[in-house]
This record gives C-alpha cells, sequence and structure tokens, in this order.
C-alpha cells in the first residue's frame, strides 16, 4: 500500500492537505503513468528485481521520482506476483552453505576459494544442474518473486487508483477518524457500518435529520492510548467511505504536534467513481454465514435474512443487525453479533436498550468479554446471548423465543387478533 512519505501534502495551520493536480502535474502524471503500465505489459515473467531495473530512468528530478515510484507501488499492489521459493529453496540454499563452508575449512593453506566449483560439486552431489542451483538460491526472496498478471492496461486506470490511494495513505497514520455526510442514504449507510463491522472498528453514528449524518471511528486499543494501531484499517476503509458518499474525512495524525489529515467534498466526489469500482459489498463474517446456512435447517416459526436496517435511538444509529430473524406472525428479531469486541461498545448498546430502545435485538457476545446476559433483564425488549467458542443455532432459537414470549406478553391482545385473523378466525 502507497505510504505517506510517497504523498506530497499542503499544511494550513494544523490541518494538512493533499497537494493539488494542476494541469501540468496531471500531464506528468499520465506520461508516468503511460510508461509504468508500458513496462509491466513487457515484463509478465520477469522477476520483481529485473522490472526495477527496466524502470529505472536517468535525468530525472527527484520530484519525478517521488510520483513514479508511487505509480510504481500502486502498480504493483493492484499486480499478482508469484515467488518460485519455499522451503525446499531454503533447504538447499543451507545445504550449499554447509557445504561451501566445509570445503573452506579442508582447503589448504593460500588455496585459493572458487565459488563456481562448490556450486557445480554441489549440484553433482544433489543430481541438478548447476545453472538451476544458481537460479533457485534465491528464489524465496521478494526480489525473485515473478510477475504473473499486470494490475493495470491503462495509464489513466493507474491514475485514478493512485488518487484513491493517496488518501489511504494518509489514514495509515490516524489514530481515530470522523466521517461527515451531508446527503446520506440508508443503504449506503448500512453498507458502510457493515464495513466498519467487519473490520472490528468502533463507531459512533449521530443522526442529523433526515439526511445528515457524522460517524466517528477508532479501534478498541484507541480508549486508552492514541495509536496507529489500526491504521491499516482506517486505509482500507477508504473505498466504502467514499462509495457511501462522504463529504468530509478527518483525520487525527499521531504526529507531533498533533495534526489533522482532511480530505473535502470535492476531492472525496473525484475520488467516487474508482471507490465504487473498488468497494462492492462489504464481506459477512464466517460466524456470522454459518449461522444463517444453520439455522435454516432448524424447523421453527422463524425465518432468517440478512440484516437491511438502522437501528436508532433518539438520532444515533444503535447498529446494524447482520441478520434479521423473522416470526411466522410478523415479529422481527434483529441480530448482532458483537464477537470480541471492546466491553464498551457491549455496555453502549445496554444502555440504548435501557434508553428505550425499542426494536428488539439479540446482541452475540462472546464470554471472553466478560458479560453477563444478566446485563439485560429478561422483560426488556433485547437479549445477550453469551456464546463460548462458536454460535449455536439452538442457543439463538432459544433466546428468540425468550424474547417472543415478553413481546406477546407486552402486547398479547394486538398479537393475539393478528395471529387470529391471519387464520382465518374472527376476534369476538
Amino acid at each position: 500500500m502507497l505510504t505517506a512519505d510517497l504523498v506530497r501534502i499542503r499544511k494550513k495551520g494544523d490541518v494538512h492537505v493533499l497537494e493539488g493536480l494542476g494541469e501540468a502535474m496531471r500531464d506528468e502524471l499520465d506520461t508516468l503513468a503511460e510508461r509504468i503500465v508500458h513496462v509491466g505489459a513487457e515484463s509478465v515473467g520477469r522477476t520483481r528485481g529485473e522490472i526495477e531495473i527496466a524502470r529505472m530512468t536517468e535525468g530525472v528530478s527527484p520530484r519525478e521520482k517521488q510520483l513514479a515510484r508511487a505509480l510504481e507501488v500502486v502498480f504493483d499492489d493492484a499486480s499478482t506476483y508469484e515467488g518460485g521459493g519455499g522451503e525446499a529453496t531454503v533447504a538447499t540454499r543451507m545445504a550449499l552453505f554447509e557445504a561451501a563452508a566445509k570445503r573452506r575449512r579442508e582447503a589448504d593453506a593460500g588455496a585459493t576459494f572458487d565459488r563456481g566449483e562448490v556450486i557445480a560439486t554441489f549440484a553433482r552431489a544433489s543430481g541438478l544442474e548447476p545453472e538451476a542451483v544458481e537460479r533457485n538460491l534465491y528464489a524465496d526472496r521478494k526480489r525473485e518473486e515473478r510477475l504473473v498478471a499486470a494490475g493495470f492496461t491503462a495509464g489513466e486506470a493507474l491514475v485514478r487508483r493512485w488518487e484513491l490511494a493517496r488518501v489511504q495513505a494518509m489514514l495509515l497514520r490516524a489514530t481515530a477518524i470522523t466521517i461527515s455526510f451531508s446527503r446520506i442514504e440508508p443503504t449506503a449507510l448500512r453498507r458502510l457500518l457493515r464495513a466498519l463491522k467487519f473490520h472490528q472498528l468502533l463507531h459512533v453514528v449521530e443522526l442529523r435529520g433526515e439526511s445528515e449524518a457524522v460517524v466517528r471511528v477508532d479501534g478498541a486499543s484507541s480508549l486508552f492510548d492514541a495509536t496507529t494501531k489500526y491504521g491499516l484499517r482506517y486505509a482500507t476503509l477508504v473505498p466504502h467511505i467514499v462509495a457511501a458518499g462522504a463529504s468530509e474525512i478527518l483525520a487525527e495524525l499521531k504526529v507531533r504536534p498533533k495534526k489533522i489529515f482532511r480530505a473535502d467534498e470535492d476531492l472525496l466526489a473525484s475520488l467516487r467513481d474508482e471507490a465504487e469500482r473498488l468497494a462492492g459489498e462489504a464481506n459477512m463474517r464466517p460466524e456470522v454465514d454459518d449461522l444463517l446456512s444453520r439455522f435454516a435447517d432448524l424447523r421453527s416459526r422463524w425465518s432468517v435474512e440478512r440484516g437491511t436496517r438502522v437501528v436508532s435511538l433518539a438520532g444515533v444509529a444503535v447498529c446494524v443487525p447482520d441478520l434479521d430473524f423473522v416470526r411466522d406472525d410478523g415479529l422481527r428479531v434483529g441480530f448482532e453479533l458483537m464477537g470480541y469486541w471492546s466491553r464498551k461498545a457491549v455496555w453502549a448498546r445496554v444502555e440504548a436498550v435501557e434508553q428505550g430502545l425499542a426494536e428488539p435485538v439479540l446482541f452475540a457476545v462472546s464470554e471472553r468479554l466478560r458479560v453477563s446476559k444478566e446485563a439485560l433483564p429478561q422483560e426488556a425488549p433485547s437479549a445477550l446471548y453469551v456464546f463460548k467458542g462458536t454460535l449455536r443455532p439452538k442457543a439463538v432459537l432459544e433466546h428468540l423465543e425468550a424474547m417472543a414470549a415478553a413481546s406477546d406478553a407486552r402486547s398479547g391482545p394486538r398479537i393475539e387478533r393478528k395471529t387470529r385473523k391471519k387464520a382465518g378466525k374472527r376476534t369476538p
């Protein structure tokens, strides 16, 4: 991934912004990108070391070298390389070095050490050709990886990816980020929150009116100290953030003195097409996928589907359920896997329920977080499922039935009439 040392910035007080792209710089970028793509197309099958030599240019300015290096990093990240080494290469190299050391110890004083002769002798003893031994001696090194497929076929595409990578590079040094939306669509917000959950990042969403929202994101360790531990996760999220229509990104950087990186609406809008190509749909965690398929095998009144809602309370988005369980009479219960998140995230859900979160949600929490299911009383509309190891469909069903019983007790007559009407009976 592109790193901050390859990104040019401008400083406005305590705020860092990316250097603007003027017409002259765009021409320079296009020229460099076309050259890198051309070299890449002709280098399929070559090693990284050979490609580095082919990319070398003479008489270029330091600025051009920095831009070229940044474009090369982005090109290589999107390309496919394969290593030719492995354990066999390491074993062969160790055996050859031992043979060479033995030969040197046994040589007469003043005798010449012939490297080629040592390799040839070793090759004959191993049933190999000397050229094969020489070629595979360092095949496990990164420089010896061979290009299998080029990541770009056009310089224009490489430049677009580089522009997005600049924002990602700045977020590598972030300790926390704040994302603003001047106009947010529920579907886009849900996809972003699902991506945040997939990367196990803590987040708080403040909904402002019908269309504005602010999302504050950090990691569990950030509760104790400012850390860049989650920088790679923040950078990976950038395509999802931009694709969701963010109007601003503010990132707190761990530099001295403290600085803020800002990506404004104009910059983010220019990156949206590329971000949408990269973002796609956020992945579900394998535990949730497994529960989805296994629960469907149970014979019960409940069906299960992937979550599509944002559960909110007083202008704050509480959670995006991973799954929705729907009883045959229409009762809907969300399911959120908290997994190994911090205890603070769990208590935030508990507080939301205590403050009046009416929509029922079953929060699944690992026992490693040392939270008791009694943290939410039995009569509450939501519940805690404290699991050990893996999620058990039967245990989930038991919690759903208990939550449904509590819901029926709170609104029994209304649900009873709905059930009878569905069965074709008249209510007295």
